[in-house]
């Protein structure tokens, strides 16, 4: 099986409005691996996570916001897919997967 990459630059997600528009849009589109940009979040929690993609079995890494700008949130089933190798750099986020 092929796994469903969707990336977006979601221009922030501070506002719970926005990430609930994208917990809708991830919930149709069916992804297994989910790369978002620009999240502008300095700190991401579980909470922020599960508000934002509604899989149950998710794992995640990130990259802060600087200040107001940046933030990298990659996000996977790990019914799907393991990660293998992971590398965050100071403005981006780069994983390696294995489907399962």
């Amino acid at each position: 099986m092929k796994p469903k990459i969707v990336s977006w630059n979601v221009r922030g997600l501070n506002v719970l409005s926005k990430r609930l528009q994208v917990r809708n849009l991830l919930r149709e589109w069916k992804a297994d691996i989910v790369c978002l940009q620009e999240t502008k979040l300095k700190t991401i929690t579980t909470s922020i996570v599960r508000s934002v993609w509604s899989c149950t079995h998710v794992e995640w890494v990130y990259l802060a916001a600087n200040g107001a700008s940046g933030g990298v949130l990659v996000m996977w089933d790990q019914r799907v897919v393991e990660k293998k190798e992971e590398f965050i750099g100071a403005f981006t986020v780069a994983c390696s997967f294995m489907s399962v």
